[in-house]
């Protein structure tokens, strides 16, 4: 069980696993990869492993979707999915370095949450990357990890990191 009464709490206690694709792929695989993991997320890598960024689903959709379509709903409702379609493939090998987020929000392992929330409400951005030493990702915090940590405070979720837990007694057990 996460214990609140010690604080700070480490990012790398309730961070999930970031599912990672490189700086090398096209609109086409990173929506493919999305679909396959069921993320609405990706963390983009350099060749050495670094972050380059994130690539969200709002961020392909912006990809695809033409200028006018973008900013004028009522153009949108004379569109269709043969129009999609035309667009999605016009796309599809858009290399992701095109429409990736690079600069995004990072923490170290063991910063603490609240320097995450913090981090989350100055940006505005739901999502932090939280690396390593030498800037590589190891995972990801989401606004799910950190309405749960104040859920917790207000004793809302009994134990909200359950699932963090089981893992770690699985890997000390190791």
């Amino acid at each position: 069980m996460i214990d609140l009464s010690h604080t700070p709490v480490a990012a790398g206690d309730i961070m999930r696993p970031s599912v990672r694709i490189s700086t090398h792929e096209t609109l086409y695989t990173t929506l493919r990869k999305m679909i396959e993991e069921k993320r609405n997320s990706l963390t983009v890598i350099n060749d050495d492993g670094t972050l380059a960024g994130m690539v969200t689903a709002f961020d392909i959709l912006k990809a695809v979707l033409p200028e006018y379509l973008e900013e004028s709903e009522v153009a949108a409702r004379f569109a269709n999915l043969e129009l999609l379609k035309k667009d999605a493939e016009r796309v599809k090998d858009t290399p992701i370095t095109e429409f990736m987020e690079k600069d995004v929000p990072v923490m170290k392992v063991d910063g603490n949450i609240i320097e995450a929330a913090v981090i989350a409400a100055h940006s505005g951005r739901g999502r932090i990357v939280v690396v390593d030493e030498e800037n590589k990702p190891l995972g990801i915090l989401t606004r799910t990890e950190l309405k749960q940590v104040v859920g917790m405070t207000l004793d809302l979720c009994g134990d909200c990191f359950a699932k963090f837990d089981e893992k770690d007694s699985n890997h000390n057990s190791s």
